[in-house]
């Protein structure tokens, strides 16, 4: 469909003068729609479904994009209206076409109090440019045709017919009206006889503009502020040349003292050509020359390249890897929860919950951060600044209770479903000041899950003692420990009863050695520590892992990851375990860590967990000490626990505990 003829059979012909465009409000793709419309038919003067009475805040809000703004009416005795001005509106784009080529631009909806608007669902918009535009709208208008009408529906279209028919007769050329779908039919035949004068409200007592805070747009935008994004990247018709991906990647700062490294609080310029970049490279991979010859956003290329993103940040921060099994899960658990709400492709919601289900928070915040890109969007601007705090919109002086925006119903924002960052603070070095004080501690949290976990392992390396000493035999006059039940189904043909004699472990675990990387090179995990327990219930603890200097996550808060760790119980007995010299002939940290678990364990038992057992001279080196050694492979242990597991936070002081919560993931 190319050209002013293949468009206009997108058209619906109200008058020889008048042709309206139906859309469904709020939606990317059809911003990319009207704007082809409009460059092929070039109007004399362009109409939009939106109230008579805004014109002059809606109109500086088109001029003041890409930077995107609230506008807020409230009114006595009503519910406060407000409509978010993105680029990606297909109304806001039919104004801003006409703002850039000189037409006049019209407001036809008239304002008439109402209960609730036309919510305008359709089939998916993705269909628009899968499909022909065309079959896409027949659907649309089949799909819309039996919807729920009322009073307030027909006074509106009549009122739309007679500014529609107003702004012909005052216009030379030709007039095209972007509207929502749903009202199509009933203004063109509103418009195929006499029409009149509604009776609307012709002002409105109070009306703003305000600048929409960056952390608010995912609560308030239909599509994700990337989306937006990519749409005002390629709106001119050209998709801008590939980024590198590691440009994307979540900036560290580089404020160092006395060896220490922040790694959040970026600064502001670090922030905005990270965000440029993650933009450019969206668009330059998930941009397509479509059917009309000009680049449109696939949405569902778009999934696949924010995991790319998402994921190359989340390894840089935690240190943890993503596989190609994961990234199949993500998209298509997320593709199966849009289907679920009636819809094609996920959206920002669908890719969070996705992305915690395959990996962890972490994960999950990582792809929110780079779904809410949007780098022309500053917290202040010329104008105030309006956010979204709870089901209220904060403008400063005033809250706002959230009810109501054009066009749909909505109770209250979306919810992000992910644990929110403390935030960075206004001087990055602040940080770095409470590591001063005496000393440093551990988190109780962690020491909690960790000692958990130490003790799940001496139970499970029990059970697997256990079985292996188990033997099932003939049932000939004694039970045992009971009927096998599945040796007996096993030979049921054989008409004879098994019985099972349980194992006898030889005794308890005493350590554990968690190896999660044997840094064979030996310079990943730098960092070398034996803590002591500080209570009864704590087990003394070695460890190696990533330098936590290199990893400020807060006020005196450090981060790092395991590469291996040892825990030995009862506590207050663990040398420094690397500079003992009854160790200098372990070949790998992980030898040493152990060498000591078999050293200090009063049991029999020694857990080793990892990717593959421990040589037979380890395992020579526990039986000349009568310990044997039980190995674990870590594959067959939770993911999601490894990686709970794999991260420690150290504090600077006993009172750094009091507000690490905040700052912690």
């Amino acid at each position: 469909m190319d050209g002013p003829t293949g468009v206009r059979a997108l058209l619906t012909e109200a008058t020889h003068r008048v042709q309206l465009l139906g859309v469904l409000h709020e939606r990317v793709d059809f911003a990319a729609l009207v704007r082809w419309v409009l460059d092929e038919v070039s109007p004399s003067a362009v109409a939009v479904e939106l109230p008579t009475t805004l014109r002059e805040p809606v109109l500086k809000a088109i001029a003041r994009l890409p930077q995107i703004s609230v506008v807020l009416s409230e009114d006595q005795d009503e519910d406060p209206l407000i409509w978010v001005v993105a680029p990606g509106d297909p109304l806001v784009e039919a104004m801003r076409w006409a703002h850039d080529n000189n037409r006049p631009v019209e407001l036809i909806d008239p304002d008439i109090p109402y209960r609730g608007r036309h919510r305008g669902n359709g089939p998916d918009p993705y269909l628009l440019w899968s499909l022909e535009p065309a079959a896409y709208l027949e659907i649309l208008n089949k799909w819309l045709e039996p919807s729920k009408r009322d009073n307030s529906d027909l006074l509106r279209e009549r009122g739309m017919a007679y500014h529609l028919s107003q702004l012909a007769d005052r216009t030379e050329g030709e007039v095209v009206a972007v509207l929502g779908a749903a009202h199509l039919g009933g203004v063109a035949r509103e418009l195929g006889g006499p029409t009149a004068p509604p009776l609307a409200r012709q002002h409105r007592s109070q009306t703003e503009l305000c600048h929409l805070h960056p952390d608010s747009m995912p609560a308030l935008m239909s599509d994700a502020p990337l989306i937006h994004a990519v749409y005002e990247k390629i709106r001119d018709g050209q998709i801008p040349e590939a980024t590198n991906l590691s440009a994307t990647i979540t900036p560290k700062v580089e404020i160092a003292r006395e060896g220490l490294r922040l790694i959040t609080g970026e600064p502001n310029l670090d922030i905005h050509n990270r965000s440029r970049a993650v933009v450019d490279f969206c668009a330059a991979r998930a941009a397509v020359v479509g059917r009309t010859e000009r680049p449109v956003l696939d949405r569902r290329v778009l999934a696949s390249v924010l995991w790319n993103v998402a994921a190359l940040s989340y390894t840089e921060q935690t240190r943890e890897e993503t596989n190609d099994a994961q990234r199949d899960i993500f998209l298509d658990f997320a593709s199966r929860y849009a289907r679920v709400q009636g819809q094609l492709l996920p959206g920002l919601f669908e890719w969070v919950i996705a992305a915690r289900g395959v990996a962890d928070d972490n994960f999950a915040w990582e792809v929110f951060d780079v779904a809410r890109t949007y780098p022309w969007q500053e917290p202040e601007a010329e104008i105030p600044s309006a956010k979204i705090d709870g089901d209220n919109l904060d403008l400063g002086t005033r809250k706002v209770r959230f009810r109501r925006r054009f066009f749909r119903v909505k109770q209250k924002p979306i919810a992000i479903p992910i644990k929110q960052h403390a935030g960075a603070p206004k001087d990055p070095a602040d940080w770095l000041k409470a590591f001063g004080a005496s000393g440093i501690c551990s988190y109780p949290p962690e020491d909690i899950v960790v000692e958990d976990f130490g003790r799940h392992l001496k139970e499970k390396a029990k059970s697997i003692i256990s079985a292996e000493r188990s033997r099932t035999e003939q049932f000939t006059g004694a039970f045992l420990d009971g009927v096998d039940i599945r040796e007996t189904t096993r030979r049921w043909h054989e008409g004879k009863i098994w019985v099972k004699e349980d194992g006898r472990s030889p005794g308890d675990a005493g350590s554990v050695a968690v190896i999660f990387d044997e840094d064979s090179e030996g310079t990943d995990f730098p960092y070398l520590m034996t803590w002591l327990g500080e209570h009864e219930q704590e087990s003394d603890m070695a460890l190696y892992a990533t330098n936590p200097a290199e990893q400020i996550v807060g006020p005196g808060i450090m981060r790092a990851t395991y590469g291996g760790f040892m825990l030995t119980y009862p506590p207050g007995r663990l040398f420094d375990v690397w500079q003992d010299s009854d160790y200098q002939d372990a070949r790998t940290k992980a030898e040493v860590l152990l060498m000591a678990a078999v050293d200090y364990s009063l049991q029999k038992l020694v857990v080793h967990v990892g990717k593959k057992p421990p040589s037979r001279r380890m395992s020579e080196y526990a039986a000349r000490q009568s310990r044997r050694i039980v190995h674990i492979p870590i594959g067959t242990l939770s993911p999601s626990t490894i990686r709970t597991m794999r991260v420690v936070h150290i504090l600077a002081g006993y009172e750094t505990r009091e507000i690490a919560k905040d700052y912690v993931w």
